[in-house]
């Protein structure tokens, strides 16, 4: 009886050791890989859009006295840009935009009281340096060149003596300078929203009026606040695949 158990002990010990080896040599399961990390979006591209806000005038005619240019208008015209994505947070980049300008009405001087503005065009090219301080939002600054029709008023009345002028050298397209800042931020892939802030300032220009008194020489200086809001269509592949994961 002892010798059928003793046997039965050794039996099992065997079958449980030859087990244990059989499990040693399966090949091991091995664990289902981590999902891929989600694409990085990117800014690098070109892109192309539209845009429209208003002029806040801050130029001055000057015929006696120096009166201000600081009526308000309509702006609004198209955008042509390129961004370079230079690191995860650093964008840069070059936009070119063009468009049009309504007319601004003028305050009064003493006795002078000049007419509205002439409408025309209003274009900037600009550098710009943004900072991707969370995902797909965009701080940017810019700056560079600027320019358009000069703000020249139609006509001039003055009292007294009663001088009246009308308009005869016409507008002239003068160069400037303009820089600003604003905010932009991607509503997918390839639509993003912005807004932004310029001032922009246009050399200062002679213009003629003919008179009842003979020919009037006055001098304009034009510069405004530009506050617009715009659209682009980014023509970039869209998101960055994310790095691989090193293990």
């Amino acid at each position: 009886m002892k010798k059928n158990i003793a046997s039965y002990l050794v039996l099992a010990t065997a079958s449980v050791i030859a087990t244990a080896a059989t499990a040693a040599d399966l090949p091991k399961t091995k664990e289902p890989p981590p999902p891929p990390p989600p694409p990085v979006f990117s800014w690098q591209g070109g892109y192309a859009g539209v845009y429209a806000g208003a002029i806040l005038g801050e130029g001055t005619f000057t015929l006696v006295n120096q009166t201000p240019l600081r009526g308000s208008a309509f702006v609004g015209g198209g955008t042509i840009g390129y961004n370079w994505q230079w690191t995860d947070k650093i964008v840069l980049g070059a936009e070119a935009d063009f468009g049009y300008r309504g007319s601004i009405q003028s305050g009064r001087a003493g006795w002078g009281y000049p007419g509205r503005t002439n409408s025309g065009v209003l274009g900037t090219f600009r550098g710009r340096v943004g900072y991707a301080f969370a995902p797909r939002w965009l701080a940017f600054i810019s700056a560079g060149l600027a320019f358009g029709t000069n703000f020249v008023s139609n006509n001039f009345s003055s009292l007294p003596p009663f001088t009246y002028g009308q308009l005869s050298s016409g507008p002239t397209l003068r160069p400037g300078w303009t820089a600003g800042a604003g905010f932009e931020y991607a509503w997918n892939d390839q639509i993003s929203v912005k807004g932004e802030y310029l001032y922009a300032w246009l050399a200062d220009t002679g213009v003629a009026y003919n008179t009842n008194r003979g020919v009037y020489n006055a001098n304009v200086s034009s510069a405004g606040h530009v506050v617009r809001a715009g659209v682009n269509y980014h023509f970039s592949a869209g998101p960055l695949a994310a790095p691989p994961i090193v293990k």
